[in-house]
Formats: structure tokens, C-alpha cells, sequence
């Protein structure tokens, strides 16, 4: 499968809360950009498609903490998969910076640059 990212994706480890139905599930952030984010649950979640979620990140040896609403994408085994929906300006501007400090370049994903269509 030949997959085409609109976001570069970064490594980022790191420990989240997925909130589903005001159900609370710890997870492990494998990936992440400022479309979306691969996480993993240590136990089987049944997450419908294009469910609503909530991501929770508190970054560590901070105060900050990124509450960013998202869709299911796909779930594979333990594995998910999540597009962020309209998170907040803050928010934003926060994960825009884990981006570019994990990946070291300069931010070419500028977020309204993805709002575009590709040509």
C-alpha cells in the first residue's frame, strides 16, 4: 500500500488517556503529528470508526496538558489510530511544537498549509 502523508509523523514516547464515552483508557503515544496520532492500548479497546474520542497528553516535567478531540480512524489489534478534529488554538500551537522540536527541522507543517487541497 502506497500511504501519502499530509503531516510529517515524529517518534514520541510518551503515556496518554483516550477518552471514549466518558471512559477513561490509558494508552502509549507511538507516533504523532499535527493531523493525528498512532497510539497503542495494553488491553483490547472495541473503538468504532469514526468514533468521537478525546487525546489527553500531559507532557512531562511540565504543567501543560493538550486535551485534543479526535476521530478513530482504524484499529488494529492494540494498535489506533487517530485524526485530530478542530483542537484548539493552544493546543495547536503546543503539538505544533512537539512536531518540530522531535523531528529538528524548521516546521514546514505549517497546519493551514494541510487545510488546503493538494494539487
Amino acid at each position: 500500500m502506497n500511504e501519502r502523508r499530509r503531516a510529517n509523523r515524529v517518534d514520541f514516547d510518551g503515556e496518554a488517556t483516550l477518552v471514549f464515552q466518558q471512559d477513561n483508557h490509558p494508552v502509549s503515544l507511538d507516533d504523532i503529528s499535527v493531523m493525528g496520532a498512532r497510539l497503542n492500548s495494553s488491553t483490547p479497546l472495541t473503538l468504532p470508526a469514526a468514533s468521537r474520542v478525546i487525546l489527553i497528553i500531559t507532557l512531562e516535567d511540565s504543567d501543560i496538558t493538550l486535551t485534543l478531540p479526535a476521530k478513530i480512524q482504524r484499529q488494529e489489534g492494540l494498535e489506533i489510530g487517530i485524526m485530530f478534529d478542530r483542537p484548539s488554538v493552544d493546543d495547536m500551537q503546543h503539538l505544533r511544537r512537539i512536531v518540530m522540536l522531535h523531528q529538528g527541522d524548521d516546521g514546514e507543517d505549517d497546519p493551514a498549509s494541510l487545510l488546503t487541497p493538494e494539487t
